[in-house]
């Protein structure tokens, strides 16, 4: 069988929509003959982690290398473990790594001879790389200039331009950074891939002149239906509808607009609040906290912290409505976003409420028939819409979800695997 080593950061026990993605690749790529090794940290921290995900059966099969990151203990312990969101070291770390797109390249240049060790004693035939953050693709143009083995770029999030970075100094000074760095990663790199047309678009229009078409391809995300096997449904009836989001909100997402529509939808008398709960399940910045205090003396907020994985599958499939939220419009690139949490909402199989701009995802989700969307930033359409939503579910006493089930099935993880290893035998071959 080929080898593969994935290189990534965002790996168990660390947890979160990231992690999904390169998990169900090493999950899945020995069925299409394709043995996966991975190169993740040993010591790294994030703010949610899932213990639970390292009992997985199929990762007792996988060898899975651990290495550093010592250099970012003392980050590690004041931001996660002591709480501190602005400390005078986080900027000196910053600025230390600033020509290095980001404090976790740290990483890369503690552990890069590491990195060729594994190379030469698992015969690797191939580096797969995903991001974010990007500096992860240090590894993968390292290895194969160093060790001329073919590399794969995997890219969740835009490294140009992402709507979801929060404005900033740094982020600033670092754009043309970011640009500088994709431009030699895409010139060494063998294929790229990422999660949406639109993010391969700008792609290609961005470094024309490389003529990189032939080195690009979208592998979605998607859901992996064994996840919902166990799951059963709770049949107990409730007397509200029960609207629920998990994940966080990053970057310029934010629940302002949806809140505020259902809060005019109620001074109206358009809408009877005992009707409703609105739960969100995740971790949430402060901001974030100050405005579902605002909102809940309008309406029935729920707010969970973050959940195991199976326990937020578990709240998805035992909601009346599922929310998406997409605050930014086309222009300002929320186009690009094709989050895995869409893909999770449509394994639970409940109705969506998206809000989202013109793209790939509104498409999907009208095409699909998994449920409804509204501009983002439209505070009036989005109160329509909903309140269609909420009168449906007032005269039946539940809501109507008939999705495509042919279209729902192009989105298992296994068969967006076998996209992903067809372009790795493409790469090695």
């Amino acid at each position: 069988m080929m080898k593969v080593l994935l290189i990534a950061y965002m790996f168990p026990p660390i947890a979160g929509g990231g992690t999904q993605r390169p998990l169900k690749f090493v999950k899945y790529l020995p069925e299409y003959g394709i043995t996966p090794v991975v190169f993740c940290p040993q010591d790294a921290y994030w703010k949610t982690y899932d213990a639970k995900l390292l009992d997985l059966p199929f990762l007792e099969e996988t060898k899975i290398y651990r290495c550093g990151i010592r250099l970012l203990q003392r980050y590690y312990d004041l931001r996660f473990k002591k709480g501190h969101k602005y400390h005078p070291y986080f900027y000196l770390l910053g600025i230390r790594f600033l020509f290095h797109l980001d404090i976790f390249s740290a990483w890369y240049f503690e552990c890069r001879q590491q990195l060729l060790k594994i190379i030469k004693e698992e015969q690797i035939d191939c580096i797969l790389t995903t991001s974010p953050p990007h500096s992860t693709h240090l590894f993968g143009r390292f290895a194969k200039k160093t060790a001329g083995i073919p590399w794969l770029m995997d890219i969740r999030d835009t490294m140009v331009g992402d709507p979801n970075l929060p404005v900033s100094l740094i982020s600033r000074l670092q754009e043309p950074l970011r640009r500088l760095y994709e431009k030699r990663f895409f010139s060494s790199a063998d294929a790229i891939i990422s999660v949406s047309d639109p993010i391969i678009k700008s792609i290609a229009s961005r470094h024309g002149t490389q003529k990189l078409e032939s080195k690009l391809a979208t592998v979605s995300n998607g859901f992996d239906d064994e996840d919902f096997n166990n799951i059963q449904r709770d049949e107990q009836s409730r007397d509200y509808l029960l609207i629920s989001y998990t994940g966080s909100f990053m970057g310029k997402q934010s629940p302002e607009k949806f809140l505020e529509s259902i809060r005019i939808l109620i001074d109206n008398n358009k809408i009877d609040p005992s009707d409703l709960r609105v739960r969100f399940i995740g971790h949430y910045d402060d901001h974030i906290h100050r405005m579902f205090q605002h909102y809940s003396r309008h309406m029935p907020i729920e707010i969970l912290d973050f959940q195991p994985y199976e326990k937020s599958l578990w709240h998805q499939m035992n909601s009346d409505l599922l929310l998406l939220i997409v605050s930014m419009d086309e222009s300002e690139g929320g186009n690009q976003t094709m989050t895995g949490k869409f893909f999770e909402y449509i394994g639970a199989q409940r109705p969506i409420f998206a809000l989202a701009p013109e793209g790939p995802l509104k498409d999907i989700v009208i095409k699909g028939k998994f449920g409804h969307v509204a501009p983002p930033k439209d505070t009036t359409e989005i109160g329509a819409r909903f309140l269609n939503l909420y009168r449906q579910w007032k005269n039946q006493g539940e809501l109507t979800y008939h999705p495509d089930a042919q279209l729902k099935n192009k989105f298992t993880r296994k068969a967006l695997t076998g996209e992903l290893a067809a372009i790795i035998r493409k790469v090695i071959r």
